[in-house]
C-alpha cells in the first residue's frame, strides 16, 4: 500500500505535483524572458529607427538651408550639391553616360538679371561619377542639350530651372520677385510670349530669353532671336 503524507496523497503523487508546479514556474520564466527581450527589441528599434529618421531629416534640413543660401549668393547661380538628384525626381531618365538619340535636340538659353548677362552652369544635369540626365548642359554657353531614349518626350524650360533647383515662375526667379517696377520676361527666338516656363518647350535651335529688371537695367538688353550653334549641334 502507498505511503500517505499528513497532507493526503502518496509521496509519487507530491513529487509528480512539484515537478508539474516547476515546469509551470519555468514556462512563465520563459514567458516574461521572451517578453523582457520583445520590449528591448522593441525599444532598441524603435530608438534605432527614430535616431535614422531624425539624422534623415537633420540632413534634409541642412540641404535645403545650403540650397538656400546657394540661391540667395547668386547671380551667377551654382550648381546643385547633387546635379542630377532632382533630375530624377521629376521623372527624368539618369544613365552612365547617356547617349539617348531617340530624341536628340539643343536648344540654348539667354538669361538676364539686373540687365546682366547670367552664365548658365556647366554640367547641369551631369555627376561627378559621370551619370547624366537625358536633359544637361556640358558648357557655360547656355545650350540645352536633350538626349532622351523616348521620342514621345516632351522637355520644358521650367525643367531646366527645377533640375537647377533654383525657383523659377512667371513672377520669381532665383531670390527675385516681380513688383511695380520690376519685370519677368519670357522670349523664344527674339518674341516675347506670355507662357509660363512649364509652357516653353526645349525644341531644336529654339533660342529662349528670360529678361528680370527694373525698366533702366532692361533697357540695356538685347534679347537674342538666335544662337550660332557649333557644327553638328
Amino acid at each position: 500500500m502507498a505511503t500517505k503524507s499528513k497532507a493526503g496523497g502518496s509521496a509519487k503523487e507530491r513529487v509528480a505535483a512539484m515537478r508539474a508546479a516547476e515546469k509551470r514556474r519555468e514556462r512563465v520564466r520563459w514567458i516574461i524572458t521572451f517578453a523582457v527581450v520583445l520590449v528591448i527589441v522593441g525599444a532598441l528599434g524603435g530608438g534605432a529607427f527614430w535616431a535614422i529618421n531624425k539624422d534623415q531629416k537633420e540632413q534634409e534640413a541642412r540641404a535645403a538651408k545650403a540650397n538656400q543660401a546657394r540661391v540667395e549668393a547668386g547671380p551667377p547661380w551654382a550648381l546643385p550639391a547633387d546635379p542630377v538628384k532632382r533630375a530624377k525626381e521629376l521623372g527624368l531618365d539618369v544613365k552612365l553616360g547617356m547617349e539617348g538619340q531617340a530624341r536628340h535636340v539643343h536648344a540654348h538659353l539667354s538669361l538676364f538679371v539686373n540687365g546682366e548677362q547670367v552664365q548658365i552652369p556647366a554640367n547641369l544635369g551631369i555627376d561627378a561619377a559621370g551619370n547624366i540626365a537625358e536633359l544637361h548642359t556640358h558648357d557655360t554657353r547656355g545650350v540645352l542639350h536633350v538626349e532622351s531614349f523616348s521620342p514621345d518626350k516632351v522637355f520644358t524650360l521650367q525643367q531646366v530651372f527645377d533640375i537647377w533647383e533654383i525657383p523659377l515662375s512667371k513672377t520669381q526667379i532665383g531670390q527675385f520677385k516681380t513688383d511695380a517696377t520690376h519685370t519677368l520676361k519670357f522670349y523664344v527666338d527674339g518674341k516675347e510670349v506670355t507662357d509660363d516656363p512649364s509652357k516653353i518647350t526645349l525644341e531644336a535651335h529654339r533660342e529662349i530669353g528670360i529678361v528680370f529688371g527694373d525698366e533702366t537695367a532692361n533697357s540695356k538688353v538685347e534679347v537674342p532671336a538666335k544662337f550660332e550653334f557649333e557644327e553638328g549641334e
